[in-house]
């Protein structure tokens, strides 16, 4: 099964490509981070925020933690990039590990704020309705939801999509918001994580380019 594999061979996540098609939509990304650095309080700014916000979940929150320096550079890889052959997630690790992982995170954002919009419909909001919808395709392709079972808990929240994501890609939670966001809050860690959200499972080949490990 796909969700096995994810689960328990994070080499697997690494070893996929990011794509040059999906640096590039990483450049748009970034550009539209710096426009909207640019603009003055508006109507235009406000266009721009929903924007960016329904494009590339996360991307404000990337944008206003680890700043306007930190998302030039990795518009700068992103744009070699999409100029150059694809590489693995993981050869991405020695130039910008954070790029393959927002790209990842985007998308995982996006499942889960689909799913919310779609309540009105008349379903509960409830971890069991969740994780009926991340079964679905195309979502399915993204998530395990018998191992997610496990870091949903009693309530859905968007940091299910962080802890998947740690999972997934062997990362522990900390390591994994220090590349995200290159600084430290009160975010990183929570009371009631679940522990294998804690647990680093990187090939050893590339667990030096992350901090924390």
């Amino acid at each position: 099964m796909l969700g096995s594999v994810i689960v328990g061979e994070p080499t697997t996540y690494w070893d996929a490509v990011l794509t040059p098609g999906q640096c590039a939509t990483m450049v748009d990304k970034y550009d539209s981070l710096a426009e909207l650095e640019g603009m003055g309080p508006g109507d235009a700014q406000v266009r721009q925020i929903r924007r960016a916000a329904r494009r590339w979940p996360g991307s404000l929150r990337e944008s206003q933690l680890a700043g306007p320096a930190v998302c030039e550079e990795r518009r700068r890889a992103a744009l070699r990039g999409a100029n150059s052959p694809a590489r693995t997630r993981g050869a991405w690790c020695a130039d910008c590990p954070a790029l393959p992982l927002w790209s990842t995170l985007h998308l995982l954002l996006g499942d889960l704020g689909r799913w919310r919009r779609q309540l009105c419909r008349g379903e509960g909001a409830t971890p069991e309705a969740l994780l009926s919808f991340l079964a679905e395709p195309p979502q399915s392709a993204r998530w395990d939801p018998d191992a997610v079972r496990a870091l949903v808990g009693g309530r859905v929240r968007v940091r299910l999509a962080y802890l998947w994501l740690a999972v997934r890609s062997g990362l522990p939670l900390l390591s994994l918001s220090r590349t995200l966001f290159v600084r430290s809050g009160r975010w990183e860690r929570r009371a009631d994580d679940p522990p294998s959200a804690e647990r680093a499972a990187l090939p050893i080949e590339i667990a030096r380019f992350f901090p924390l490990l």
